[in-house]
């Protein structure tokens, strides 16, 4: 028998015909192609801002983005950037889906975003690490206990009902489209 290997197809930041037409424009503008120099910044509470800019185009370089660190692109690049109104705008695109577990106080939520990069693992006594939107929520809603490892998080909650489940959805796709480089408060 053969084994193929499959290599995992890269996911690539899309980019609006609006915002393609706007680097165009700039091309035409300084006379020389033009390519979006795009990062993310943090503030000092962890927040994440993507800024966008022009920069001349290398000869070796191919398509319409330059990213200023290699893991801003592998977090982008689940997302969509778009020109309106004058302004570059990135939309995350973040998907969250709760699936069923063998335990019934155990919730698990699956998300195209990392929750963590290292593996945790915290009690509610622990909360109070994390940073305020998640501590805050996982202690209004009652959530004894936590993992979070890459794009998973399990919630142990003994009394979920559906109002809960849409507020921590809510907070989680907030949380997770905020670009924080950790759930750790800073």
């Amino acid at each position: 028998m053969i084994w193929f290997s499959f290599k995992k197809k890269k996911e690539k930041l899309r980019i609006s015909d609006e915002a393609k037409k706007r680097i165009l424009e700039e091309s035409n503008r300084f006379g020389k192609p033009q390519i979006l120099l795009i990062e993310i910044k943090r503030n000092q509470e962890g927040l994440g801002s993507v800024f966008v800019g022009f920069s001349d185009k290398e000869l070796s370089e191919t398509g319409d983005v330059r990213w200023v660190r290699n893991e801003d692109e592998s977090l982008l690049s689940r997302g969509e950037l778009q020109y309106e109104s004058g302004n570059f705008y990135f939309y995350p695109n973040v998907d969250l889906e709760w699936k069923k577990t063998s335990h019934t106080n155990i919730h698990k939520l699956v998300a195209n975003y990392e929750f963590s990069k290292e593996p945790i693992y915290l009690e509610s006594e622990n909360f109070l690490r994390l940073r305020p939107i998640l501590y805050e929520c996982f202690h209004r809603e009652g959530v004894q206990s936590l993992y979070f490892k890459g794009k998973l998080c399990q919630l142990e909650i003994p009394d979920i009902t559906k109002e809960k489940e849409e507020v921590i959805s809510e907070v989680l796709l907030t949380y997770l489209s905020s670009l924080y480089s950790s759930p750790w408060k800073e």
